[in-house]
């Protein structure tokens, strides 16, 4: 059998960052589910599998000095290219291994006893077999009440698309080129096949969102996701069974808004779910309730659910910071579940007491306007502006941590941005997560790096400007790439002078800087 097991290995997954599968996010998770978490002010260990290119491993540590974290790919070019990020940002707190899952479960690696596992665009991803080895790496490391991330495609959602991935599966492995030329190519046959009025096509949303995909998307994450062997949408109910050979217990969902059902389900179908018993079968319910297409999943070890009163213990330890600039933040919340329009009287002045600095969800709940509010109510409008991506939760104790290690994490980050623009995110040991960064904000970064305390936005959009024209990067303007030297000049300028009165303050609020 070839070593990759019939999975996308000749083209690299796109560098990213997730910032679902840090520590303190999936412990909040717990915590809005009425579970206990891991604890964050002591050390922790933590294990991600199929780590990629590394991104997500290396931000997470450098934003978590307290814990040791590990990250495992079979791939050696994307180990390789983890390496040299943490060597980059001298991280002494990451391992990163070239492991298969079969050795892992095997127990041929030196791992400690973990507290988390995470995986990203793994489970589903995978053959049965090594599915099977993934159950068992966690029943041979997991420790009792750790924490497992899983996500997977999903049916009922993807239904409609079977038939696309095979086809595009089925094209590819008729055209043997390389898989650059494969994507291409079937991306032109698809097009063909639609445009010659095949019926297959007229189908519904979720199939003309997979379209949109093919037509839009990096040519790696089309490779990865419709040209793997083991690709296949699983049901909750089979992956929960799966689980519980390690043991585990399904407690909610990673995403956070989906911890508040009368968001998203109507009263006839909350009314309908209260029958079921089963929490896998109420679970997959759900799933055909809203044609769930992907899920989060958080499973527990022996999950201990948690009275009312050690909950708002918890949630008294937990704080709430703005991630976007105040000016741009919006009470229209895109969200997985949908679009809320979010209560003005609340959440205005919430964000204004963000804007001013981060906050704890007791002194949020203290604010004269959320007069009466439980520390639960004010966690859901925490969860909200965090799914939204306008603002992030973190757990107080972060603030103890040492910020040296993001910062030379984010400084390598910048560095590397001088050659490309692969890693789209900066860390901030504050949030114990990370932010998504833009390829002019970590340039930006970088010059103020260099020399602190200067901020000449003249001199700095120069720089970037030079070192955007090496890469061949053109900025966009009105949804127009900008053609002049003088053009680009100016609208660095003015983006420049913004990022240093707005997005500066943002950064050293959150220690990223």
């Amino acid at each position: 059998m070839d070593w990759n097991d019939g999975y996308v290995s000749d083209i690299a997954y796109p560098a990213a960052f997730f910032p679902e599968q840090s520590p303190a996010h999936l412990s909040f998770a717990c915590v809005l589910n009425g579970v206990e978490p891991v604890a964050l002010e002591r050390r922790f260990t933590y294990l991600e599998l199929g780590s990629g290119q590394g991104l997500t491993a290396n931000i997470l540590a450098a934003s978590n000095p307290q814990g040791q974290f590990y990250a495992v790919d079979f791939n050696p070019g994307q180990v390789a290219a983890a390496r040299q990020l943490a060597g980059a940002a001298q991280l002494d707190n990451l391992s990163l291994l070239e492991s298969s899952f079969a050795e892992l479960a095997a127990g041929e690696v030196a791992l400690p006893q973990l507290d988390f596992i995470t995986m990203y665009g793994v489970y589903s991803w995978v053959t049965a077999e090594n599915r099977r080895h993934i159950v068992k790496l966690i029943e041979r490391y997991l420790k009792p009440g750790g924490i497992v991330y899983v996500n997977y495609n999903a049916m009922p959602g993807w239904t409609s698309a079977l038939p696309l991935q095979r086809l595009i599966l089925e094209y590819a492995d008729n055209h043997p080129n390389a898989r650059q030329v494969q994507v291409e190519q079937a991306r032109q046959f698809v097009d063909s096949l639609a445009q010659s009025g095949a019926a297959y096509f007229n189908g519904d949303a979720n199939l003309q969102h997979r379209m949109d995909s093919i037509h839009k998307d990096k040519t790696g994450y089309l490779a990865h996701e419709y040209m793997n062997r083991g690709w296949q949408p699983l049901y909750h109910a089979d992956v929960a069974r799966e689980l519980a050979d390690a043991k585990l217990d399904y407690i909610g969902s990673a995403e956070l808004s989906r911890a508040f059902p009368h968001l998203f389900l109507t009263p006839q179908q909350q009314e309908l779910l209260d029958t079921i018993a089963d929490p896998a079968l109420r679970e997959t319910i759900k799933d055909y309730l809203q044609n769930t297409s992907f899920r989060e999943d958080i499973f527990i070890r022996g999950g201990r659910r948690m009275s009312a009163a050690r909950q708002a213990e918890w949630l008294g330890q937990t704080g709430l910071a703005l991630t976007t600039l105040r000016s741009t933040a919006t009470l229209d919340l895109a969200l997985p579940i949908g679009r809320i329009k979010a209560d003005a009287d609340l959440y205005l002045p919430v964000l204004d007491a963000l804007a001013r600095q981060p906050q704890s969800l007791t002194a949020l709940a203290a604010l004269p306007e959320l007069a009466g509010k439980s520390l639960l109510e004010v966690a859901e409008i925490a969860a909200l502006l965090t799914a939204s991506g306008q603002a992030c939760v973190y757990f107080l104790c972060s603030g103890q941590m040492s910020n040296a290690p993001a910062q030379r994490m984010n400084l390598a980050v910048a560095q590397q941005s001088r050659f490309d623009d692969h890693y789209q995110a900066l860390a901030s040991p504050l949030l114990g997560n990370g932010v998504k960064s833009g390829l002019v904000q970590r340039l930006i970064y970088r010059a103020l790096s260099a020399q602190p305390g200067k901020g000449d936005a003249d001199a700095i959009a120069r720089q970037v400007r030079d070192i955007m024209q090496v890469q061949g990067h053109r900025l966009i303007k009105d949804g127009k790439p900008l053609e002049s030297a003088e053009e680009t000049l100016a609208e660095l300028q003015f983006t420049t002078a913004a990022i240093l009165q707005h997005r500066l303050p943002i950064w050293r609020q959150l220690s990223v800087l």
